[in-house]
């Protein structure tokens, strides 16, 4: 079976950050209302929230016991190197850690990856007794895998026949278009996927009929709706939007770059197989000014 993180990336159903109609609040997918919402220690009856979903645990529990870890990996303990973290809390000596992966790209997911490794020995210091942390790593994706119709995946570490090395590191990922999807089809939603897409969909009476009766998910539409039109919050979700922007452009012009490098590299090579210049502009869509001056 074809590994997950070498599969074509869809887009389809993912949510597009955009500038807000009047009355509209800013998804959790901008990193904005992740940091204001959801990675912010005053709000963290939400993460609470999401987490006793996931855990099956008692949300009042949740709330007594976690607290919130620097994002910073450490230097010293992570070969040297800066790495941050998108939100990192501590529950009952277990670590979880959020992801958000918004970027359309697998290195992400990799890197994401090395996050939960570090994490898993970051309680190793010198000239101690060795103690790994138990870490589950949650990805909130906004994209998923061509062929994969699961909403939900979760992996260990494990042998050919299936058998867990360890369960100590452990990484669930969530696809928000396939959440979509689900809520598009009015198939039966998990509880879960109701509080992501409550993270995500703008107001609609179908998602009105979703929160119904859930007080949590009610208060979350309320607050991030009011947060929305902060002055400060909007401030850096413009200033997102634009960096959003800038970065396609980048990745654009990259690519456009390589193609025409692509085109010129098989213009010379038909060439010196004496190939007429109008064929090879034919197939190229090279100008015969711009072969002839190669």
């Amino acid at each position: 079976m074809q590994p997950l993180l070498k599969r074509k990336i869809s887009r389809k159903n993912s949510y597009q950050l955009r500038k807000l109609k009047e009355g509209e609040r800013i998804p959790l997918v901008s990193t904005t209302m992740f940091e204001t919402m959801l990675n912010n220690e005053s709000r963290k009856k939400y993460l609470c929230y999401m987490l006793s979903l996931i855990l099956e645990k008692d949300m009042n529990q949740i709330m007594e016991n976690i607290h919130f870890v620097k994002q910073e990996l450490d230097k010293e303990n992570y070969h040297h190197s800066k790495k941050t973290v998108d939100l990192v809390c501590k529950l009952d000596d277990d670590i979880y850690n959020i992801e958000l992966n918004n970027n359309m790209e697998v290195e992400g997911l990799e890197r994401n990856i090395s996050y939960a490794a570090d994490l898993y020995k970051s309680k190793m210091f010198r000239g101690s007794d060795y103690r790994y942390q138990k870490v589950l790593q949650i990805n909130i994706t906004n994209f998923t895998f061509e062929g994969n119709e699961s909403c939900e995946e979760e992996y260990f570490l494990r042998d050919k026949n299936g058998n867990i090395l360890t369960d100590k590191i452990r990484i669930l990922y969530f696809y928000l278009p396939k959440i979509r999807e689900k809520y598009y089809n009015k198939s039966n939603l998990s509880e879960i996927e109701k509080l992501l897409l409550v993270f995500n969909e703008q107001e609609s009476k179908e998602l009105s009929e979703i929160m119904e009766g859930h007080e949590i998910m009610e208060e979350y539409v309320k607050e991030s709706k009011k947060t929305s039109t902060k002055e400060e919050v909007i401030g850096l979700y413009d200033k997102e939007l634009y960096d959003e922007a800038m970065e396609y452009h980048r990745i654009r012009h990259a690519r456009e770059e390589g193609i025409q490098k692509e085109k010129i590299e098989i213009a010379k090579n038909m060439l010196e197989k004496n190939i007429e210049i109008d064929l090879i502009s034919s197939c190229t869509g090279l100008s015969i000014k711009e072969i002839e001056s190669l």
